[in-house]
């Protein structure tokens, strides 16, 4: 009897069918517990082994167990026992079901190891579910932001069937997800796909709409459920890819410039996994093994962290109705526990010493110490000045700036608060003890991060940053926290190209309606020619001329004849 294996993100989709026929009180409790038996089933079996089925002739491998995968696997698991703890504060049964679909299917891309319908597939089905928790949002516009979600991941899942195929047609394995080359058609498009995945730049702008319109508890799914599956598929089949590393510098760089002006926080926070996730694609760019650990590092860490950031400004959003910076005057008094969790969470997403991403922004550092990439040295060392004053200073600032208006305490839901907790809670557990972290990696390497040479410069230059910021704010240089709506590149296609469409669409119905008159009128006057022609066949005598022809048609007869003869 054939030993049939589950792969441990089929669980957390069998739990979506449950949920939507559960009760408000044990929803909760089953996205825990699927998250929780994902687990079990990640961590019983040995690491190398593998389980594959024959499907309509195809082989199709359902399970493959490395290093690489798990290392992605354990904070997206995480993620959703936090999110599941989180989710018991509101009444939505179908974004629970849409949760745990994005979860199940994104962990699912994450431990298949056949190409042609294991991976598209699990990342086909991920867009359509990131789609849905969008379109499950109560907020105004999701419906909207979820149809542009659903346009991206249909280009996204329509480029990776055209890549497939290419890929296939060469001659390729359909079984082993492998190292693919940019330079074939094939390898050309499924790389577009994955800079889609990832939010490069162009394609950056449906993070942060999706992340705006959704719900507190779905704006932090799609944070941990998305980009990454993009950096953990351009780690499987395109390391040491040199164009990743010019990419990875664009998205950290478009990503600070809307993270210092953004203010919109949940926005921010969208801009800044863009910066992340930027980082993480150059260093699989980069392609050494101490790069890899590192991308892996950052991609574990970035995961833990924007996740307490978004639960944190869900809980915000849920009782103040804004997470703009404009708007929190004064919450520090009425929030009091969600604003200490605000400023542990810029400390967090800053790689402050001791926090998440500390350990895996030295190793990056350390990465990209090579003279021909000292400006990406330059870039990734700047970036958490750049996050530290976005997501500590400036909401500090706000939230503890004294008001005259007097307002009772009004703390997010006590499930809210718990989630959030617990996300911090890991963040500052993986920032101690990063020595596990860089233990879980496909290569060994030796790193340390807690030495003074790593430590000291990271403390100075945030606080450099710090008091930059402090100064130019003294000197009422900074701007004035206002509502403001920035462009980015989505307001092209959705302003003039929209506009340009929409001309462009009743300019051709007009062209289609002259055309579809000009040839009624035509065939009407067709219509008549032949009809007076079939009345004058049958009534012969009766027009003027018809000797003339009778005579003509007698004579083609005749030399017809002749000349048959």
């Amino acid at each position: 009897m054939e030993e049939f294996t589950l792969n441990p993100g089929f669980l957390p989709m069998l739990a979506a069918l449950l949920v939507l026929a559960l009760p408000r009180s044990v929803r909760s409790p089953i996205i825990v517990a699927a998250a929780l038996g994902a687990f079990w089933l990640l961590l019983e079996p040995e690491f190398g082994s593998t389980a594959a089925s024959n499907l309509m002739g195809l082989q199709v491998v359902t399970l493959e167990l490395d290093e690489l995968n798990r290392i992605f696997g354990i904070p997206l698991l995480t993620a959703l026992v936090a999110l599941g703890i989180y989710s018991g504060a509101r009444r939505n049964r179908y974004e629970d079901a849409a949760i745990l679909l994005l979860a199940g299917s994104a962990v699912s891309a994450l431990f298949v190891g056949d190409l042609i319908i294991s991976f598209v597939g699990t990342l086909s089905v991920a867009g359509l579910a990131a789609a849905w928790v969008v379109f499950a949002s109560p907020l105004e516009g999701a419906s909207r932001a979820g149809a542009r979600l659903l346009i991206w991941h249909g280009l996204e899942g329509l480029l990776l069937l055209v890549g497939v195929a290419f890929h296939l047609s060469s001659g390729a394995s359909a079984t082993q997800v492998e190292r693919l080359d940019i330079t074939t058609i094939g390898g050309a498009f499924i790389f577009a796909a994955l800079m889609i995945r990832i939010g490069a730049p162009m394609a950056h702008v449906w993070l942060k709409d999706a992340i705006s319109h959704a719900s507190p508890t779905g704006a932090a799914a799609i944070s941990s459920f998305t980009t990454m599956l993009g950096v953990y598929a351009l780690a499987r089949c395109f390391p040491s890819e040199p164009l990743l590393i010019w990419i990875g510098a664009a998205m950290v760089l478009l990503g600070a410039i809307y993270v210092a002006a953004e203010d919109d926080l949940r926005r921010a926070a969208a801009y800044g996994l863009t910066m992340q996730t930027g980082l993480c694609v150059a260093l699989v760019g980069i392609g050494t093994p101490l790069a890899l650990a590192a991308a892996e590092a950052n991609a574990f860490a970035t995961i833990l962290a924007f996740l307490a950031l978004q639960l944190t400004l869900g809980g915000i959003l849920e009782r103040n109705g804004s997470a703009c910076v404009s708007q929190l005057p004064g919450i520090g008094r009425t929030m009091p526990i969600s604003s200490l969790f605000l400023i542990g969470c810029g400390l967090a997403v800053s790689a402050t010493p001791g926090l998440a991403l500390f350990a895996a922004h030295a190793a990056s550092l350390e990465a990209a110490k090579q003279w021909d990439l000292r400006w990406l040295w330059v870039i990734i060392w700047a970036a958490p000045a750049m996050l530290f004053t976005a997501f500590l200073l400036r909401p500090a600032l706000a939230a503890y700036t004294p008001t005259r208006e007097v307002s009772p305490i009004r703390e997010a839901p006590f499930s809210m608060v718990l989630g959030s907790a617990l996300a911090l809670f890991l963040c500052l557990s993986v920032g101690l003890a990063p020595r596990w972290l860089f233990d879980l990696m496909p290569s060994e390497i030796s790193f340390e991060p807690f030495v003074i040479d790593r430590v000291g410069p990271q403390f100075q230059l945030l606080g450099a940053a710090g008091l930059a910021f402090l100064a130019l704010r003294v000197a009422r240089v900074t701007p004035v926290e206002r509502q403001v709506r920035l462009l980015d590149i989505d307001a092209l296609y959705r302003g003039p190209l929209a506009d340009a469409g929409r001309w462009a669409g009743v300019l051709a119905l007009r062209v289609y309606g002259a055309w579809q008159s000009w040839t009624r009128r035509v065939s009407a006057a067709g219509g008549r020619s032949l009809e007076m022609l079939a009345r004058a066949c049958d009534r012969p005598y009766a027009q003027a001329g018809t000797v003339a022809a009778t005579f003509l048609c007698v004579g083609a007869l005749l030399l017809m004849m002749f000349l048959v003869k």
